[in-house]
C-alpha cells in the first residue's frame, strides 16, 4: 500500500507543480544528484479501524547547493507546502484515488523542516494522510 500512496501523491503534485521533477521514494530509477528533485516517501500505513488507514508521508525537496540558489529552493518548497496545506481543505481525491486505487479521506501537515545534508538544501514536509480501502 505504501508504494500506491506514493504514486497517488506524486500524481497530485504533478498537477500542482507542472514541470517539476517529482518521484516516488520506492522508484528503482537512478537518483539524479544535479537537479532539484521532489521525493515522496510513504514511511508507513497504519490500519485504524474497519476500512480506515492512516499514512505517514514525507515530501522532501532537495536542491543542489552548487547548482541552484536558496531563493530557488525556497520557491519550490513554498509551492509544495502551499499545495499540501490546500489538501487540508481542498481534497485532491479524484486524482489520488484514480492513481493509487485507495480513497483519499483527508490530510494534515504535521511539520515542515529545513536542513543542509551533503551540500543540498532539503526541506521535508511531513503529512498524515487519511485513507480508506473498499
Amino acid at each position: 500500500m505504501n508504494a500506491n500512496v506514493e504514486k497517488g501523491i506524486v500524481a497530485v503534485l504533478n498537477e500542482a507543480l507542472v514541470g517539476q521533477h517529482i518521484r516516488e521514494a520506492t522508484s528503482a530509477d537512478p537518483l539524479p544528484t544535479n537537479i532539484q528533485l521532489v521525493i515522496v516517501q510513504c514511511e508507513n500505513v497504519e490500519h485504524v479501524v474497519g476500512p480506515l488507514h492512516r499514512a505517514t508521508v514525507k515530501v522532501m525537496i532537495g536542491t543542489p547547493a552548487f547548482d541552484a540558489s536558496v531563493p530557488e529552493h525556497n520557491h519550490t518548497s513554498g509551492r509544495v507546502r502551499d499545495a499540501a496545506l490546500a489538501w487540508q481543505t481542498e481534497s485532491p481525491a479524484a486524482t489520488f484515488d484514480a492513481v493509487a486505487g485507495i480513497e483519499w479521506r483527508g490530510c494534515h501537515v504535521k511539520s515542515v523542516g529545513l536542513d543542509f545534508p551533503e551540500n543540498t538544501w532539503r526541506t521535508t514536509i511531513e503529512l498524515t494522510v487519511g485513507l480508506a480501502t473498499s
